[in-house]
């Protein structure tokens, strides 16, 4: 890869197998000589890892105004240390979430989308995926993949099925409004065969990874 790389992101509720396939295709990218910085919101730079800290500590409680100042500080410094910079030299920048995760998550109460994407300007300086894959999957079965994890529930994780099932459907919603760039695959595929349906839209979109021997 040469010149200006590309911005691909990876959305879906919590339990759709979003971060599986983030770890795939970033191996598969690999393996085809295709340099590739991976990164994650919230997070994704030493700052932004604090405010990630502080967003999803059960311990935390905040104002849903303040939760997405927060989200949108941190993607202020991600857009600018870490994904501006990959572009600039030719990398192909992985994100597991980005602005449009606030939109599905935030949008609460007085926050509505337009409000969040407003609230956003800033801190994306003009900046928009190239690609996004949003892993759709129904509600129920996210919670189940969750809970056989073992793991503790983050304060996102913590809300209600009624919070995500919000969730899901204005991220289907985006997808619908941006067709040429959002693409939905079904998150109840085989993790095998859904990898190999987002590595055939990967390839088609960035026209620059060579063909695997």
């Amino acid at each position: 890869m040469s010149g200006r790389g590309w911005f691909i992101t990876f959305e879906g509720i919590d339990g759709a197998g979003k971060s599986t396939q983030v770890d795939r295709m970033c191996e598969r990218l690999r393996e085809s000589s295709v340099r590739v910085t991976r990164t994650r919101e919230p997070g994704g730079t030493p700052i932004g890892d604090r405010i990630r800290g502080l967003l999803l500590d059960p311990a935390s409680s905040m104002h849903l105004v303040t939760e997405a100042y927060l989200y949108a500080a941190s993607r202020a410094e991600h857009v600018r240390s870490v994904i501006r910079p990959g572009l600039a030299d030719g990398a192909l920048v992985i994100s597991d979430r980005f602005v449009e995760a606030s939109m599905a998550y935030q949008a609460e109460g007085e926050l509505t989308v337009g409000r969040i994407a407003k609230l956003n300007e800033i801190a994306l300086d003009g900046l928009e995926p190239d690609l996004t894959i949003l892993i759709d999957l129904p509600v129920v079965r996210a919670r189940e993949r969750l809970m056989r994890t073992g793991n503790a529930a983050d304060r996102l994780e913590r809300r209600d099925d009624l919070y995500f099932e919000r969730v899901r459907g204005r991220l289907l919603q985006i997808a619908a409004a941006h067709p040429n760039r959002v693409f939905v695959f079904d998150g109840e595929m085989d993790p095998a065969e859904l990898h190999e349906a987002i590595w055939r839209q990967v390839k088609t979109r960035v026209g620059i990874i060579r063909e695997e021997r």
